[in-house]
């Protein structure tokens, strides 16, 4: 329990009817930070206070590190203010902060990251960690990298009381691209420099403020300002920041207020893509739109759904002239009803909108309507069976298989203007006639443990079958299906894939086992297969050879190229409080990588795999090749 304290001292004076007192030579153990200090004084239940002591995560009578103090007011499971800070490693000072507050629960102080790769050279990546208050936090980042220079950022992280809270992140490097591979290897022996130097200024900005303004309501801004020679590609972004880019970046600029209303939600939004002109985006100043939920009307059994937005629309884009104002609505009233075994939803509706300019020249405030029905037909199955037995550790306590068939009708008139006419800022403007049917089909087999339902086999299979005309042979569209098994609790398996009906071929397989025995060693495999990426076959090991040491060994194989995409060696090494990584990464194009990382073993959440994305359980591989 982090909030527990424990306090050993060679004297003592304790006030027991007020739970004060003062301890001479003592030591506080505030899991997991170890306090030491010539003198202490409990002031209160959760306060401390200690005169000429040291703060460190290490248990050893003599630290590996430690933060020596002047004065230090500890606050039990919550937070420690220290003045006059020096940071020490074994004997050695490293670091001085006249002032420096530690949350008891948070992560540690400085974390280095050095390391090799190809197109950036050695490099050496540092990050500081300040709480400068129990509102504010900052990361200061110092970079330097071999053949493109140095880089700095700070990160401020805030709270505003009654306002909400927010992150500021900054960025820059004056990128110095060198014409050589090593920076002490610019010149030729004759003196003659090996080529010219280019510089290339890049930055971000990026800033992003939520306030909860009462229970019913939210308001988000956010601010990105990416300068980069290559936005379109995400040049900067993808270089600089990859786990980042691998995530997708929202660089948007936007402000967003929702309200939760008795029967609906209702948003405001201003969407500003001139932030970064090279971007293509659409600019909207506003956008209000109301969604009602499912409302029954009246006494009946009719139930109303609507969404209604009013939009001004514009590009960003030079010489662009793609603009308008557009009012829409989408209603649909729907009955539900149970006959029998089979609960239908028969529904009937339709789409108006309104513009204020089309893509024709001369063409202003047009009405389109779209009208709309259809259907959603489901059921229930089940069977039980009376099948109880432990089988290599998976208890089985009866089983209940569980099919769930869905049928989905939808028929869109074709609509009165056809979409040609109008500039595609988002999906309403793109309406076209549907007539299909969309059928899916649910399996489980269950049972019971702990009192608890559990899946222990969950298959879906859907699709949809296209009924327009004009579509040559009326064929089944796309085929997806899922497939997830859990027989054992050290055992999984999943698979998912999507068959193309139309062209009759597979456009992606994946297929994945994962096994495990506690904390000892873990063991996954997994074979991608994506039409026009290639036949990917994964593996990922781990295995913990004693306490103090454990390897990690990821790899990726093209089975089609017969090539290796990427490998990982990783070699963890128990150093007492700490933990440090050796990591071996090579990829396919661009060379091997050596990283080495230190992580405090207090502080588990931070400094995973600098690769974690690629080892992510269950999945030993990427999710996409």
């Amino acid at each position: 329990d982090s909030s527990s304290m424990q306090v050993d001292a060679e004297s003592t004076k304790f006030n027991f009817n007020n739970g004060t007192g003062t301890f001479q030579d003592a030591r506080v153990f505030n899991a997991p930070f170890q306090i030491k200090g010539q003198s202490i004084e409990k002031i209160s239940e959760n306060h401390m206070a200690m005169q000429n002591g040291y703060m460190t995560t290490c248990d050893l009578d003599e630290p590996h590190f430690r933060m020596a103090m002047h004065k230090v007011d500890v606050y039990q499971g919550d937070k420690a203010v220290a003045q006059g800070v020096t940071t020490y490693l074994g004997k050695m000072p490293v670091a001085y902060i006249p002032k420096f507050t530690q949350d008891l629960k948070d992560r540690p102080i400085f974390t280095v990251i050095p390391g090799y790769k190809k197109d950036f050279g050695y490099f050496l990546l540092s990050e500081l960690r300040l709480k400068l208050s129990d509102n504010v936090k900052v990361i200061v980042r110092g970079d330097f990298r071999e053949r493109v220079g140095i880089g700095e950022g700070v990160d401020v992280k805030y709270k505003t009381p009654g306002f909400g809270t927010g992150i500021l992140r900054t960025y820059y490097t004056d990128l110095v691209q060198i014409a050589s591979k090593h920076y002490w290897n610019l010149y030729t022996p004759d003196g003659t420099k090996k080529g010219p130097t280019v510089h290339h200024e890049y930055y971000r900005v990026e800033w992003r403020h939520q306030w909860e303004i009462d229970k019913n309501t939210n308001a988000m801004l956010q601010y990105y300002k990416v300068h980069d020679y290559d936005l379109k590609n995400m040049g900067f972004i993808k270089r600089y920041f990859e786990r980042e880019y691998r995530r997708g970046p929202d660089v948007s600029t936007y402000f967003l207020l929702t309200r939760n209303l008795p029967k609906g939600v209702l948003t405001f939004r201003i969407d500003a893509t001139r932030v970064n002109p090279a971007l293509q985006g659409v600019d909207r100043f506003p956008e209000i739109r109301y969604e009602l939920s499912g409302q029954r009307i009246g006494d009946t059994n009719f139930y109303l759904k609507s969404a209604d937005s009013f939009s001004n629309f514009s590009n960003s884009q030079p010489g662009n002239n793609m603009k308008t104002m557009r009012v829409d609505t989408n209603n649909e009233i729907s009955y539900p009803k149970k006959v029998g075994f089979i609960e239908l939803r028969p529904f009937v509706g339709g789409e108006h909108t309104y513009y204020s300019r089309t893509n024709h020249v001369d063409e202003h405030s047009v009405i389109r309507g779209q009208f709309k029905t259809g259907s959603d037909i489901t059921t229930h199955f089940y069977r039980v069976w009376d099948y109880r037995k432990d089988l290599w550790g998976a208890e089985i306590n009866a089983l209940r298989h569980v099919v769930t068939p869905t049928i989905s009708y939808l028929y869109a008139h074709k609509p009165t203007i056809d979409q040609s006419r109008f500039n595609q800022f988002d999906s309403i403007d793109a309406l076209n006639q549907v007539n299909n049917i969309h059928f899916s089909l649910e399996n489980k087999i269950q049972t019971k443990r702990h009192n608890m339902s559990v899946d222990l086999v969950r298959a879906l299979v859907e699709t949809d079958y296209n009924m327009k005309r004009d579509v040559p042979g009326r064929s089944f569209g796309t085929i997806t299906s899922k497939m997830e098994v859990n027989p054992l609790n050290w055992l999984t398996l999943s698979t998912d894939e999507i068959y193309n009906a139309h062209k009759r071929q597979w456009d992606e397989i994946n297929f994945d086992a994962y096994v495990h025995d506690e904390d000892k060693w873990s063991f996954g495999v997994g074979k991608r297969y994506a039409r026009g990426y290639g036949d990917l076959w994964t593996t990922d090991l781990r295995y913990k050879i004693n306490p103090k040491w454990r390897i990690k060994i990821y790899d990726s194989y093209y089975l089609d190229r017969g090539f290796a995409q990427s490998q990982d060696y990783i070699i963890t090494r128990d150093l007492h409080e700490w933990a440090i990584d050796f990591d071996l990464h090579r990829e396919h194009h661009n060379g091997t990588g050596f990283f080495i990382e230190f992580r405090l073993k207090a502080f588990p959440s931070l400094g995973t795999s600098l690769f974690s994305s690629t080892l992510e359980r269950p999945r030993p591989g990427p999710s996409n090749p």
